[in-house]
């Protein structure tokens, strides 16, 4: 039997070589080694990782039965009240999420955040992922107060660590288009001031986007999007062409010409339009 180090750095050779049809092959037969040695740590753990990719490519039946597997032999182990239980559940929530089953998924979320509040510190990082899951199925919900709660507590987390401020920042980001959705705007707009502040602390959003910072520079043209949306509200058309014109300079070098960019520059040319409107015409 191999280590569960062997393992993973057997699935991250499948993966880096693309060999996508022996990921599962490979899993399954891991977990069938385990389970007639009885090492169910590493049954429960390659389980998770298959589920993952199940998830990922989207065979959500076979990631329920999976899932059921899983639960249930944890279950048998007394393991319900666990952290990790709560781990495999949030996995399980994500697959019912893709897969559109929202109500199930907002289940398994809620009984995941009873046992992480009995289990971790009201600080711990994962709850980040838990509060961002149950935000998204509020929000599907229309339930935008909820939703925005639960990302401003996982923004708080985050409030100590300044090698996350970009991560906290697309929170806020993300929270703040919640408030907008309620009309609480000078709310929105504060929490997008404090995003923009992080965002502009941060050495890794100037330029063109490198790997993995596609999502932040997203967020960072929604923050500058929505300070130029609060600014327009106000009839200060001057500063929310600023707004606009730096955020469509951000979606274009990180996305090019695209709809999202193709969009900010609309906004700016109405803004101008109006502009040269009063100039044309004082009151």
């Amino acid at each position: 039997m191999m280590t569960i180090d062997g393992i993973f750095a057997q699935l991250n050779g499948l993966i880096e070589r693309r060999e996508w049809d022996k990921v599962e092959p490979f899993l399954t037969g891991c977990m069938e080694n385990a389970s007639e040695l009885k090492n169910y740590g590493i049954y429960i753990t390659i389980g998770n990782e298959l589920l993952d990719f199940y998830r990922e490519t989207g065979q959500f039946e076979k990631a329920l039965n999976l899932s059921e597997d899983i639960l249930l032999l944890m279950e048998e182990l007394q393991l319900e009240e666990t952290e990790h239980f709560a781990t495999v559940m949030i996995n399980v929530a994500a697959v019912c999420q893709a897969a559109g089953r929202d109500e199930e998924a907002y289940r398994y979320d809620v009984r995941a955040l009873k046992i992480y509040e009995q289990a971790l510190s009201g600080g711990d990082i994962r709850f980040i992922r838990l509060y961002q899951n149950m935000s998204m199925l509020l929000e599907s919900r229309n339930e935008f107060e909820e939703a925005a709660m639960l990302l401003e507590k996982a923004a708080t987390i985050l409030e100590n660590k300044p090698e996350e401020k970009e991560q906290r920042a697309d929170l806020l980001t993300s929270a703040a288009l919640l408030r907008f959705k309620q009309e609480k705007y000078e709310e929105g707009e504060e929490l997008l001031k404090l995003a923009l502040s992080l965002y502009e602390a941060s050495e890794n959003l100037s330029g063109a986007a490198e790997d993995g910072e596609e999502l932040h520079c997203a967020h960072y043209s929604a923050a500058l999007s929505g300070l130029g949306e609060a600014a327009f509200r106000r009839e200060d058309y001057e500063t929310a062409l600023a707004f606009y014109e730096k955020a469509a300079s951000v979606s274009a070098s990180t996305f090019g010409e695209s709809e999202g960019t193709r969009l900010l520059r609309e906004n700016c040319a109405a803004i101008v339009q109006m502009l040269h409107s009063d100039c044309q015409n004082p009151s």
